[in-house]
């Protein structure tokens, strides 16, 4: 469905309209004036759905670099941070779930 979007601020009805606000479209003889000298578009509001945008970190994972003893493999010494879980052999933490309480 299209929808009439301002482009510039429109005072209408008593009502300021600010740019990206949806205007009224029951005067069509404003409607047309609006369109032709460019205050305002008509704009299709059914928009794609979009993929939600996945983090990914931006920094180096936190420690100092340095030679560690015993060594954990290549690129992973890190002064004062212990190495991943898999790395270790650790088995994985079990899941905490919500307490139950007594009533």
């Amino acid at each position: 469905m299209k929808q009439l979007i301002a482009v510039s601020p429109i005072l209408f009805e008593s009502v300021n309209y600010e740019p990206g606000n949806e205007l009224p479209t029951h005067n069509a003889g404003l409607v047309e004036i609006w369109i032709g000298n460019g205050a305002a578009i008509w704009q299709d509001n059914e928009e794609p759905k979009k993929k939600p945008v996945k983090g990914k970190a931006q920094t180096a994972p936190a420690g100092l670099t340095g030679d560690a003893y015993p060594s954990a493999g290549p690129e992973q010494d890190l002064v004062g941070k212990p190495p991943s879980r898999s790395a270790r052999g650790a088995p994985p933490e079990p899941t905490k779930g919500r307490r139950k309480s007594r009533a």
